[in-house]
């Protein structure tokens, strides 16, 4: 079995010196060294009209300020967490319905569609249900403030359109 393996060992070693020479003897590909006096005479007297950048462009680039010379931080600083927070849309408002008003000494309204109150609800002057106010009883009228808006309630008459 060691005799079958001579021959490709060997032809490997022959190709593996004559590589090495080879690459000894001179680099693949010819390498010659530029005379960078002459260069620099060249691209001093000819400047490139490509190149150029006009000064009006070079003060409006300044103007902006695109990379912060300053080196001042940008105001607000990016927070990912608030540009998400602010897309979420507002909570709904909440539909509110004047069942009645009961006139008196201390006027009471029946009101429903209250957040966090399931049916309707009596409330008075002053009373606060999950951060909706009550101002002021009427006759026939209640004005609720709260999630920045006022309501205005009117009593809902089945037999008027």
């Amino acid at each position: 079995m060691t005799t079958d393996l001579r021959l490709p060992v060997a032809a490997i070693g022959v190709m593996g010196v004559i590589v090495s020479v080879r690459l000894a003897a001179g680099p693949l590909v010819p390498v010659r060294l530029r005379d960078d006096s002459r260069d620099s005479v060249a691209t001093e007297q000819t400047p490139d009209p490509g190149h150029r950048i006009s000064a009006e462009s070079v003060s409006a680039i300044i103007a902006r300020d695109p990379f912060l010379i300053g080196r001042r931080p940008l105001l607000p600083a990016y927070d990912p967490l608030r540009i998400a927070e602010q897309q979420a849309p507002p909570p709904p408002r909440p539909v509110l319905v004047l069942v009645g008003v009961v006139e008196g000494k201390d006027p009471s309204a029946v009101i429903e569609g209250l957040p966090g109150v399931e049916g309707s609800r009596v409330v008075r002057v002053g009373d606060a249900v999950a951060g909706l106010r009550v101002r002021t009883i009427d006759r026939a009228r209640v004005v609720i403030a709260g999630m920045d808006t006022t309501w205005v309630l009117e009593v809902k008459e089945p037999w008027k359109p």
